[in-house]
Parts: C-alpha cells; sequence; structure tokens
C-alpha cells in the first residue's frame, strides 16, 4: 500500500514538475523598420542605409522577433525612403504589414555631427515607449548610440533584461564540459558571424563616398570670429513653419527666453544647460497670420514685452503680451502698425511703421515713414519720426554705424533683396536709387542677400478696377544684424543669403529651401566678406545673435525651417552655433 501511494506522488511530482519547467511559448513579435529620414543638402544615404542595416541586425532574436523584408517595408511605404513621415503615417503602415511595433525616426547632419532622433512605436496603443534623441560626432559615436537603441527595443519587445541586468544575475552552475563545449563553440560562431556581418555595416558607414561635412558647417572661407568648431545645439523638430523667432527674459526669472512665432502660434520655450522645455504655447485665431515677434521693455516696467506683428484680413492687426501673475497676457491688441526691435547701441528700440493703403500694383505699401514705437498714458503709439527714406520697410533694415566713424547710418535691403547703405534723411526712396543723383546712397551689394518665404496680401483702395490690379504679395525681409565680433571697432554685419532653386524672378512665389550665413566688414569702400557658412539645408526663417542657454555667451541661434511645401510635411527647429571668442587685437588689451 505503502509502494503504490509512494508511486502515485512521485507521478503527481514528476507530472507537476514537468508542467512547471515548459512555460507556454510566448508568439513572435513582428517588427517593421523603417528607413530614417535624411535631413541632409548631401548623399548621405550610405549611413541611412548603414543604420537600417545595424538595426535590423541586432533588433533580430531567433524564435522572438520577426523582422519583416525591406522590400515589404519599401512597398508598404508605397515611396522610396526618404519621405517625412508622421505617426499617424507609421501606425498605417504597421497596420498594413500587419506588424506589432514599428521603428522609425530621422537623421539629420549638422555641422560635422549628426541628429539621430529614433522611436519605437507600438502599433496596439500608438505609443513610443522606446525612443532616441542623440547628437553625435562622427560614427564613432553614431554605432554606439544605435546599439543601445537597438539593445532597449530588444529588452522591451522580447523581456530580455538589459546585458547590464543580466551580466548583474547570479552565474548558473557550470555546465557539463562536453555541454558546455558544444554551447561555446555554437554561441562563438553565432558571435563570429554576428560580428562579421556587423563588421561589413560598420565599413560601409565609414566608407561613403560622400564628404562627411555639414547642412550648416563651420569651415568659412577666411579665418577671424567664426562659430565655434567644437559643436552646435538643435532642438528637437516641430511640424510646424517658424516664422521668427527673438530672445530675451520675458518673465523676469534672470534667465533668457526663447520666443517663437508660426502663422498662429506664440511658443515661448526655455533653454538651460542641456535641458530645454516649452514654458507656454499661445494660439491665435483663426484669420490671424503672424509676421514678426520682437522682445522689448517699452513700457519701462522691467519685464520686456513681446511684441507680435499680426496681419488679419489684409489688415494689419499687432498686439503685445507681457508675463503678469504667472501668466503670458495680452496688455494691448489691435495695433495698426507693423513693428520690429534693433538693439544696436545697447539699448533696444522698436520701430513701428503703418502700411500704407495702395490703389494698384504700382504703390509702395511702405510709403509711411517709420518711427519709434513709445509708451505714453498707458497706451502704445508712433512716436519720434526717424530720419529713414519713406518707402523702406521697417523690416529688413536696422541703424548703426559700420566704418568705425560712429555715424549711424542706414543699413537696408532694396526690392531686389541687394544690400544698401545710406546716410539718414526724410527724402523720399524713389528720388534716392542711383549713386548719380542721390548722393545719401553710400553703397550697393553686387549680390543678393535675404529673401524669405514669408509673405502678407497688402490691402487696397476701394477703387482699384479689378482684382487684376491688386497689388502683388509682400515677401518679409529677414533681419539685419550687427555685432562686434572683430573687436576692431567696427561692427560687422551678419546677414543670411536664403537660395531657390527657381531664383527669384517670380514676384507672387518664393521657395527657399537652403541659405548661407555671411560676416560682412566695411573696408574703406563696401561690405566685403569676412565668412560665410557653406550651405545650409533648409530655409532661415528668423535668426539673432544672443545669448540663448544662459551660460553668459551669445550664439548665433537660426529658426530653420527643414522642409516646407504643398505636397510635403513642414518641419522646423532651432539650431544654435557659439561665438568663439576673438582676442583683443595688440595694444587694446584691458589690465584687470
Amino acid at each position: 500500500m505503502k509502494k503504490t501511494i509512494g508511486l502515485a506522488l512521485g507521478m503527481i511530482l514528476l507530472t507537476a514538475a514537468v508542467c512547471t519547467s515548459a512555460p507556454e511559448a510566448q508568439p513572435t513579435k513582428r517588427i517593421a523598420i523603417l528607413p530614417f529620414t535624411v535631413n541632409s543638402s548631401e548623399n548621405i544615404n550610405y549611413i541611412r542605409d548603414g543604420i537600417w542595416d545595424m538595426l535590423i541586425s541586432r533588433v533580430t532574436v531567433s524564435g522572438k522577433t520577426d523582422v519583416l523584408s525591406k522590400t515589404s517595408v519599401v512597398d508598404a511605404m508605397g515611396k522610396g525612403p526618404g519621405k517625412e513621415l508622421t505617426q499617424a503615417d507609421v501606425s498605417a503602415i504597421g497596420k498594413r504589414l500587419k506588424a506589432d511595433y514599428v521603428v522609425w525616426g530621422s537623421i539629420t547632419k549638422i555641422g560635422d555631427s549628426l541628429s539621430l532622433d529614433g522611436k519605437l512605436l507600438d502599433v496596439a496603443s500608438s505609443q513610443s515607449p522606446v525612443t532616441l534623441y542623440e547628437q553625435t560626432r562622427g560614427m564613432n559615436e553614431v554605432i554606439p548610440r544605435i546599439s543601445d537603441f537597438s539593445q532597449r527595443i530588444r529588452s522591451h519587445v522580447t523581456g530580455e533584461a538589459p546585458p547590464a541586468a543580466a551580466a548583474a544575475q547570479a552565474a548558473p552552475a557550470p555546465a557539463a564540459p562536453a555541454a558546455a563545449a558544444a554551447s561555446g563553440a555554437a554561441a562563438g560562431a553565432a558571435a563570429g558571424a554576428g560580428r562579421g556581418q556587423e563588421a561589413d555595416i560598420v565599413s560601409g558607414m565609414r566608407s561613403g563616398k560622400t564628404t562627411y561635412t555639414s547642412i550648416i558647417n563651420p569651415e568659412f572661407i577666411t579665418t577671424g570670429v567664426s562659430p565655434d568648431k567644437k559643436g552646435f545645439w538643435m532642438s528637437p523638430k516641430y511640424a510646424s513653419e517658424f516664422r521668427s523667432l527673438d530672445i530675451g527674459d520675458v518673465n523676469g526669472d534672470g534667465l533668457n527666453e526663447i520666443v517663437v512665432a508660426d502663422a498662429t502660434n506664440v511658443t515661448i520655450y526655455q533653454k538651460k544647460g542641456q535641458e530645454f522645455r516649452v514654458l507656454k504655447k499661445i494660439q491665435g485665431g483663426q484669420h490671424d497670420s503672424y509676421l514678426g515677434v520682437d522682445i522689448a521693455d517699452v513700457n519701462g516696467n522691467g519685464i520686456p514685452e513681446i511684441f507680435v506683428t499680426s496681419i488679419n484680413r489684409q489688415t494689419i492687426d499687432s498686439f503685445v503680451l507681457e508675463h503678469r501673475n504667472g501668466n503670458y497676457e495680452v496688455i494691448a491688441r489691435g495695433l495698426p502698425f507693423m513693428m520690429r526691435a534693433i538693439n544696436t547701441t545697447g539699448t533696444t528700440r522698436l520701430l513701428g511703421q503703418m502700411l500704407a493703403v495702395g490703389s494698384g500694383k504700382q504703390e509702395n505699401p511702405f510709403n509711411n515713414p517709420i518711427h519709434l514705437v513709445v509708451w505714453e498714458d498707458g497706451k502704445y503709439r508712433l512716436g519720434e519720426r526717424l530720419m529713414i527714406p519713406a518707402g523702406l520697410s521697417v523690416y529688413g533694415m536696422t541703424l548703426d554705424s559700420v566704418d568705425g566713424t560712429g555715424v549711424e547710418r542706414i543699413l537696408t535691403y532694396d526690392e531686389n533683396d541687394y544690400l544698401r547703405i545710406y546716410e539718414k534723411t526724410n527724402k523720399l526712396l524713389i528720388h534716392l536709387q542711383s549713386f548719380r543723383t542721390a548722393s545719401e546712397l553710400i553703397w550697393r551689394s553686387d549680390e543678393q542677400f535675404g529673401g524669405s518665404n514669408s509673405s502678407f496680401s497688402p490691402a487696397y483702395a476701394s477703387g482699384t478696377r479689378s482684382m487684376a490690379d491688386a497689388p502683388d504679395l509682400i515677401f518679409m525681409k529677414p533681419r539685419i544684424h550687427t555685432y562686434n565680433l572683430s573687436r576692431n571697432g567696427k561692427k560687422n554685419v551678419i546677414v543670411v543669403k536664403n537660395i531657390s532653386g527657381f531664383g527669384r524672378v517670380m514676384k507672387n512665389m518664393q521657395l527657399f529651401t537652403s541659405a548661407e550665413v555671411y560676416n560682412l566688414e566695411w573696408d574703406g569702400l563696401g561690405l566685403a566678406e569676412v565668412w560665410r557658412t557653406r550651405k545650409i539645408s533648409g530655409y532661415v526663417a528668423d535668426y539673432q545673435i544672443k545669448d540663448i542657454d544662459n551660460d553668459g555667451q551669445d550664439e548665433i541661434v537660426l529658426a530653420l525651417v527643414l522642409s516646407v511645401g504643398p505636397t510635403i510635411k513642414t518641419n522646423s527647429c532651432l539650431v544654435a552655433y557659439k561665438l568663439a571668442p576673438q582676442p583683443e587685437p595688440p595694444g587694446q588689451l584691458q589690465v584687470k
């Protein structure tokens, strides 16, 4: 009897052991890895393809993941690599492929560096449990970042412990010698094959035939003060077309904020060290179209205001924001003038101009004079008229001395985007077009600068006979900055040249897709080039030379539109380069 009970108990225990030692197999997870989108003026597809291959290699786990083929992925995308995707696009591709997860992202090349932005999308939940956002310099930094990203994807999808966690666990009891040898040989062969495949991928990434330079390259034609070649900073990309940018302490916390305007939103960011965050987003109305944003303390209360130039149904309808009671409040609206802040004397001046209502195509909407904007009796109004020719726009103009004499002059773009320098005068612009007839015209450039995609349609008089007689679109002129870079007593002129494949011959259509930044200096005869960046992939909508990250050192900050057009998704970002310090010239060193 005891033997029978013992035998039955043994069978029960054996059955339980078998059941507990053989858990139910987990279903294999289907993963689609998409080619990363490339943002670069050069062909770096070899880097994209290398990252694609590396992710496929490292995310593949036998029996646990089913990584779909490149062919099926590209077929499901509908277009080859390069199309800018939204999360909705990615989710639709995942569902089309019956995938559990989709890996996607982008590569942006800036300087000699790459910005990597990657995500793992859980198709069922529409969540991204694993993300990558890294800025790297060279292939030696790209490869470990992709390796870490792929390992985190494996760990999430398969439930594997990451290598560090796995190593921390207690080692199992030693296997029998023969089994250990067999296991070691198999593992070694697999590892060797993996290493061989990885070596081929890495070799292909390193041996790309294109030069590994930049979309924003800090190598210049001539030396001098230039953006710091040690690196750059780039914000995340936003699905918006940036239009305007300014930087200043707009909430009184002692730190600079970055204020960016697109067509209908004002967004306030702050960067401190490596931290970059959104402080506030202020949405506009359905019919608003924001043209510019500027920061100045005009009402003198110690908190700089945010001045937003806006047009609503062809009427200028500007407004002012100020930080009060812990929030950004509209303190003035319905201002009928355009505004632009300049700071060339150590004090910010806010300029204002009302648009002229034209009677047809030939009428210049900037025929009204330019004034200082002042705060009087609790209101913003146009104050003193400045000695600037009527006909010049408040945009694309500044006042400063650039020849070392201390005499303030007018620097501006003309209607065809050539740079001009004038003596200060109240004469009409139409009388200042020729050196022969206008002594106030000091200099005119031989090449075009500036250029903008932002435009508005000006109002025209009710007597206009037809829409055919209505004024052309008015394209905004970008800022002109002056800055003491050379420390030789002369201000340098920093300007942008946006570049279009269509040229600038069409009055009502401009599409700039790349840019260069120029540093110009007065050489006694005119403004001569000191340095310029190589071609930037993207259109510079606005730029500032201010301290973006609150470290006491100024940066060149670009509001960069990476892609724009009726058939593609718009993306914008901020890019900042530090200015390398320039030693004082001999004889000007200060004793401290």
